[in-house]
């Protein structure tokens, strides 16, 4: 599924050859449309979940070979002998109002709720199966929660999470969502990555004058215990981990730039590669495996 700003649409591709196979325009009951702010794939649930930057909605869009009966609405034929539910047709979208407009989401690890945040400020648990905003929490700043990874720290899960406003790390407990910890940094950041296999979590400072650093997370401490400078002066963004957890993989983001490779461990560098301004690097074993130490 691909997610429009312009026009305001979502379209849905058959995997196989890229073909188009639906067209869904986005517009609520009172035939307002909004631009599509992001789209996520929910296996578990089959389905995808898209955040709409101009409506108080989430929507789920099931791509289920049957979708479940009363998916995107109950309705039924009003025969007065079998009275007989209606199959939803392909790509039922299930419409969840909300109570604010979510910009930027993550999803918990059991794909049932949502943890967003919205332009206004403060965030929302949204639960995909009650189909509402579960609560409303304190989040300050502007968290970069669709980069936002959890492990397991002293007992409990917790959710952590750059910031592209401040020069901060927010650390919240993933059940109660309650702020554990806010780690300072060197400037704001865009993305943060682990694996279940390190002690470690790498997190950049994307934004501002240190944007050429790389903070390296003990995951037993919370604590900062080495600032990296793969390149002097040059962007270092997006880390991604090697399938296995044995190697990081950081981008030098400039037209004469570089991947990075550092070994997980020792943090040390093993290997540079030249390229041209190289983006995102997304690890197709960890997407699909759904590990803990990259978004979903």
């Amino acid at each position: 599924m691909v997610a429009n700003y312009l026009p305001h649409t979502l379209v849905l591709l058959n995997a196989a050859d890229l073909s188009l196979n639906k067209v869904i325009p986005v517009v609520n009951e009172q035939g307002q449309s909004s631009r599509v702010g992001a789209v996520y794939t929910a296996d578990p649930r089959n389905s995808f979940i898209a955040a709409l930057k101009d409506l108080k909605e989430v929507w789920e869009i099931s791509y289920a070979d049957n979708p479940p009966a009363g998916f995107a609405g109950w309705e039924h034929n009003y025969d007065k002998i079998s009275g007989d539910v209606v199959q939803p047709a392909p790509f039922p979208v299930r419409r969840i109002v909300i109570d604010d407009y979510l910009d930027d989401f993550t999803l918990t690890q059991d794909y049932v709720q949502i943890i967003g945040t919205s332009r206004s400020g403060g965030g929302q648990l949204i639960d995909l199966d009650l189909k509402r905003t579960h609560r409303r929490f304190d989040l300050s700043a502007m968290p970069h929660l669709s980069s936002g990874i959890t492990w397991d720290y002293q007992g409990r899960e917790i959710l952590t999470t750059p910031d592209m406003k401040e020069g901060v790390i927010t650390i919240l407990d993933n059940k109660t969502l309650e702020i554990i910890k806010k780690i300072p940094t060197e400037g704001p950041g865009f993305f943060i990555r682990s694996h279940e296999n390190s002690p470690y979590a790498w997190a950049d400072v994307f934004f501002g004058p240190n944007r050429d650093l790389m903070h390296v997370i003990d995951k037993r401490t919370l604590e900062i215990v080495k600032t990296l400078k793969p390149a002097p002066g040059k962007t270092s963004a997006h880390v991604e981990f090697t399938a296995n957890g044995s190697h990081a993989l950081v981008s030098i983001w400039e037209s004469e730039g570089a991947l990075v490779i550092y070994d997980a461990k020792s943090l040390e560098e093993v290997k540079r590669l030249p390229m041209n301004k190289p983006s995102g690097k997304y690890n197709v074993h960890n997407k699909l495996s759904r590990s803990r130490g990259t978004s979903h």
